[in-house]
């Protein structure tokens, strides 16, 4: 094992925890829509992204056709084809073969982590680097999975909801610490005033055209 994979173990034990806990929530959201235990802990191995999970729960509970729920889970997932496609421009000397497996364990944690490190001095092959994060990270969600399996029996869905609130939590604390320029901080700001209004006008969507709309404006400044 390299001493970058081991850095990457150490970084991403800082949020396996956060992981644990966002996947307990996950168990119990499962138990909630009465999947089987097997085929939840199948879903976190195979999606490997709470918030899609927990849409794709949800209607299930609702006898949703299987194409329509696949097909949500696709849409919600459409962002981590953005961050693969930036995290190869740091694994440029890796086989395209070999980085379609790795693929598959990107995440918003994965990702901000390699990320951030990236942009720092010190040497580190990424690609270790990364692989390090996703053996943290994965095995906490699959732990966190089991637990909530476990405890989610009987428990009603407004804990199952409840649990999904370690997400932005975790994200509003990740974002705390890489929030140092007046390019982020605006970025920042412009979201927070605009995402409830927008909500409101489009629900389910105003996050997402908050941020794109964020992004936007800033780069257009910066530039």
């Amino acid at each position: 094992m390299s001493e970058d994979v081991k850095r990457g173990i150490k970084a991403g034990g800082a949020v396996a925890p956060t992981f644990v806990a966002i996947f307990i929530g996950v168990g119990i959201a499962a138990e909630v829509a009465d999947l089987p235990p097997l085929a939840t802990l199948l879903s976190s191995a195979a999606i490997f992204a709470a918030p899609a999970q927990f849409a794709m729960f949800d209607m299930a509970m609702q006898d949703h056709a299987l194409l329509q729920i696949i097909s949500v889970g696709v849409l919600v997932n459409l962002r981590f084809f953005v961050m693969s496609l930036t995290l190869t421009n740091f694994f440029d000397t890796v086989p395209r073969t070999r980085l379609v497996y790795w693929a598959q364990f990107v995440s918003a944690s994965s990702y901000l982590v390699t990320f951030f490190q990236s942009r720092r001095d010190e040497p580190v092959d990424l690609f270790d680097f990364y692989r390090g994060v996703v053996f943290m990270t994965f095995t906490a969600a699959i732990v966190g999975t089991a637990i909530g399996v476990v405890i989610g029996a009987g428990l009603p869905a407004l804990l199952a909801f409840g649990a999904t609130l370690f997400l932005p939590i975790y994200f509003s604390l990740l974002l705390v610490g890489e929030t140092k320029g007046r390019y982020e901080v605006a970025a920042v700001m412009i979201g927070l005033m605009f995402t409830p209004p927008l909500e409101l006008l489009i629900p389910g969507w105003g996050l997402f055209v908050a941020a794109i709309g964020a992004g936007a404006i800033v780069t257009a400044v910066k530039r």
